[in-house]
């Protein structure tokens, strides 16, 4: 009878469901307080636990999230699904995999309105432990207490913020790389290199406990040549992003995450450095004068994170283009090339719109800094040409290219980079620059002649075709 008793007060334990609620008033409308629990995407920078947030599946009232979070200083991460009821200001939750020590987890957002106005805020958890062990249960109950006292915190302080200049920031930069965008991601992965690779990083240290979690506390210099230390977790994501978090930030700082991002173009890949921060209103006077407000502490962390990134993303254009162009072309290939450019620039010189697009693809692209998307296909690159507002009357327009450097690529490809001059030269007046640029070129070998009447063929490196074009105009 003794064992039947203790079988039956273990199984109880195990099974026992444990159910706490927590609760604040925010002094804001209930929509707005409700509108942010809803956002999960925004979770990492109003909730201070949370990490980042994965869609999986999403429907009108219904989503499966993926989420990474700190729990007593431990990343967990789980998959949870939502039922919104936005009627009601309700949100329900309920893991579908939890983590040790959590056998099981859900619960619920609630948003009520204030008779006298503003807004409270119950969020309640029901959960079992693992095995149903008291250690398990005192872990879960220290966690939830936790982060729930520090969500709801949160939260007012977001509610709060809405509309001012203390609401989060976003911003990005950008880097185009002529290199594969694996050997770029690769940089970005690798930041346990950084130290020796970057130049404002003066200490770093990078842990990898769990697969694809990483702990990165690095030392940055600043430009006054003082150093801050920062501490993030980073979460490497199966198709290539890295999201991160500070979880240690600069005093000018509440809050900061971030994502580096590397997508694929035709000639080689795009960089994107995205942050978004938080002000820290009680710093700014301390950290940048008596006389700073947050737009100029919103002005400094724009230049200071961006500068940084754009510095991390151009060394991984150094690095990821210089293992790509592992194979100069020969002599006779480059003398081929310039042949080439040389024939292309007297097409569009003289106005030759149709003829000048044959030296595109079938399926070329044309794009540059100027343009919101590239244009494709030689008909259509032939189109634009044709529709380019005519130079004034006694005006000529010539193209100036320098000496292009040229690379053969892995796959056969030629990627070629050169400055580019537009000069636009009046009767009687002396020539003017129209146009500065930088562009980088895929060329691939023409199957036919190479244009210049010599019987040449592609195969003995005479001709040669654009596949993608960038041109990058200096000052944008």
């Amino acid at each position: 009878m003794a064992d039947k008793a203790q079988h039956n007060a273990q199984h109880n334990a195990q099974h026992e469901t444990h159910r706490t609620e927590h609760t604040i008033t925010v002094a804001a409308a209930p929509e707005a307080v409700f509108g942010l629990v809803e956002r999960a995407q925004d979770w990492p920078f109003v909730f201070p636990p949370s990490l980042h947030v994965e869609y999986l599946e999403r429907s009108d009232d219904e989503e499966r999230l993926r989420i990474w979070a700190t729990a007593n200083g431990e990343v967990k991460s789980w998959t949870s699904r939502r039922t919104l009821d936005r009627d009601g200001l309700r949100i329900r939750f309920r893991q579908e995999v939890s983590q040790d020590p959590v056998a099981a987890m859900g619960g619920e957002w609630i948003v009520e309105a204030l008779p006298g106005g503003g807004s409270r805020v119950r969020l309640l958890h029901d959960f079992r432990a693992v095995d149903g062990l008291e250690r398990n249960v005192n872990w879960i109950l220290e966690a939830i207490e936790r982060n729930s006292g520090a969500e709801l915190a949160a939260l007012e302080s977001a509610a709060l913020r809405t509309g001012t200049d203390e609401a989060p920031y976003t911003f990005e930069d950008s880097v185009r790389i002529d290199a594969p965008a694996q050997e770029v991601r690769d940089f970005l992965h690798d930041a346990g290199e950084w130290q020796e690779r970057l130049p404002h990083v003066a200490r770093v240290l990078l842990k990898e406990d769990t697969p694809d979690v990483q702990h990165l506390e690095m030392d940055t210099r600043t430009p006054d040549g003082s150093t801050h230390t920062t501490a993030s977790v980073r979460i490497c994501l199966p198709d290539g992003r890295i999201s991160y978090k500070q979880l240690q930030t600069p005093a000018l700082m509440s809050v900061h995450t971030g994502e580096w991002t590397v997508r694929e173009i035709p000639s080689g890949c795009v960089a994107v450095s995205r942050h978004t921060v938080v002000v820290n209103a009680a710093a700014v006077t301390k950290v940048l004068g008596a006389d700073a407000t947050t737009a100029d502490a919103r002005a400094f962390i724009r230049d200071a994170l961006g500068g940084n990134s754009t510095i991390t993303m151009r060394h991984a254009k150094e690095y990821a283009e210089g293992r790509a162009r592992s194979e100069p072309v020969p002599p006779a290939e480059y003398a081929s090339i310039q042949r080439f450019y040389a024939r292309q620039m007297r097409l569009l010189d003289e106005g030759e719109g149709d003829a000048w697009a044959d030296t595109f693809t079938e399926d070329g692209a044309f794009d540059q800094s100027s343009f919101a998307e590239p244009v494709r296909g030689r008909a259509a690159i032939a189109a634009a040409v044709r529709g380019r507002p005519a130079a004034p009357a006694g005006t000529v327009r010539r193209h100036w290219l320098g000496l292009p450097a040229a690379w053969r690529f892995p796959d056969g490809s030629v990627r070629t980079g050169y400055d580019a001059l537009v000069l636009s030269t009046a009767a009687g007046a002396a020539p003017q620059i129209r146009l500065s640029t930088s562009c980088q070129d895929v060329l691939v070998a023409d199957g036919g002649e190479d244009g210049d009447g010599d019987g040449v063929r592609a195969g003995d490196g005479a001709g040669w075709l654009v596949k993608h074009r960038y041109v990058g105009h200096d000052g944008q």
